[in-house]
């Protein structure tokens, strides 16, 4: 009687690694550094997170900016590769740019965990690396603003740049939020909501370099250091800022700043729930000074763009709130949902075709084209932001006026 051959064994030997290991990675990465911000994220916990040792990941990767550096460039170009399979039309441009639009919007459908480290995480990379993102997002500008500017001769470049940078952020908005719709409306909304940009006059301002006032100083020490920290924060990123550089800005001893705040850290997080309140407040503002809900949305746009415009605490709140702890950040975002939720009612009964979740999309993109728009390189007049937030909660500008 023969014996059968015994099965080979797999004793001693080492286990086979996916070919996608490395694709596993960088999508892991991508969602860390989108979520919480470049320097908060540690390669050790991106490499449990991707199922694998630390050792095993650094034969990959030497090191996090080596990381996060093919991470960028691993999604940007997602988003060339969308605006390449887009065809030129020099005779429908309408169509063209909306094709770009729906591809744009299509891309950070698909990319909703990690499509947000465009929009302040590229501050980090580095000579070419920077190089070759910026080079793929100045062709979207420009096939975007292309298009645009062939349906509309007439259009003035710096208000096409506008229009531009506003569409690309609505398109974009999708990546910053965790709302939920299914994906095809996602794209029919955001693509139609960037696409009624198209036609929209800008108000004509006396001038375009004025933005609102910001005030006086605070004369409480408190005060002066949240807001000089705000402002070193928004031009330097939290991580590159120092207790001594908020002393000097406010004219203090760095021993003065622990008077007031025990920490750093302790700064930050008392300029989110400032901003967080500041954002409640213009609610109750627009409520108390509206007699309709076309007037409250009106309300809500002007005084949030103005609030962008004269505190950088918005921009510090989007761009660093991956630098708080874990269950502060939980509060503070559930504070924003509430904030959001109740737009998004004033703007479904201004337009009840509209369920509440395809409002709060739309009140999404107008929170994110507003934080965009007025980042100091770009900051068109404020009076230009507020049309084109109105123009996506309202569909329309009939009967609105934006003050000049």
């Amino acid at each position: 009687m023969s014996s059968r051959p015994s099965p080979p064994t797999t004793a001693g030997r080492r286990p086979r690694r996916p070919a996608d290991r490395r694709v596993v990675i960088l999508r892991t990465a991508a969602k860390a550094f989108s979520e919480n911000g470049y320097h908060a994220v540690k390669l050790d916990d991106i490499a449990a997170a991707a199922g694998l040792s630390a050792p095993a990941l650094y034969r990959h990767f030497p090191n996090k900016y080596a990381l996060f550096a093919e991470t960028a460039r691993m999604l940007a170009d997602a988003l060339a590769s969308a605006v390449a399979a887009v065809p030129a039309d020099a005779d429908d441009p309408e169509a063209e740019l909306r094709g770009l639009l729906r591809a744009l919007t299509g891309a950070s459908v698909a990319n909703r965990r990690t499509g947000g480290l465009y929009h302040w995480e590229l501050d980090y990379l580095e000579g070419d690396d920077a190089a070759q993102v910026r080079a793929i997002i100045v062709d979207q500008h420009r096939r975007i603003r292309g298009a645009l500017q062939r349906m509309r001769p007439e259009l003035a470049t710096r208000a096409a740049d506008v229009l531009t940078a506003a569409m690309t952020s609505v398109v974009a908005s999708p990546s910053t939020h965790r709302a939920t719709l299914p994906a095809r409306q996602i794209v029919e909304l955001i693509t139609a909501a960037a696409m009624s940009l198209a036609g929209l006059d800008l108000p004509d301002v006396a001038d375009t370099s004025q933005t609102p006032a910001s005030g006086l100083p605070p004369t409480s020490k408190r005060e002066l250091l949240l807001a000089e920290s705000m402002r070193l924060f928004a031009a330097h990123g939290f991580h590159d800022v120092t207790i001594d550089d908020i002393a000097r800005a406010a004219d203090l001893p760095s021993s003065g700043v622990y008077r007031h705040y025990e920490s750093k850290s302790a700064i930050l997080l008392a300029a989110f729930w400032r901003a967080s309140d500041r954002v409640s407040a213009i609610i109750a503002d627009a409520l108390a000074s509206s007699t309709t809900p076309r007037e409250v949305i009106v309300a809500l746009v002007t005084k949030y763009v103005d609030l962008a415009y004269t505190t950088d605490m918005l921009t510090v709140y989007v761009s660093e709130i991956g630098n708080v702890a874990a269950p502060q950040r939980t509060e503070l975002r559930s504070r924003q949902r509430i904030n959001v939720d109740e737009w998004a009612a004033w703007v479904g009964q201004d337009r009840p075709e509209l369920s509440l979740l395809q409002a709060r999309f739309l009140v999404q993109a107008v929170l994110n084209l507003t934080i965009d728009l007025t980042r100091p390189h770009r900051r068109p007049p404020a009076p230009h932001v507020t049309a084109i937030g109105l123009r996506i909660l309202l569909g329309d500008s009939d009967g609105v006026e934006v003050g000049q």
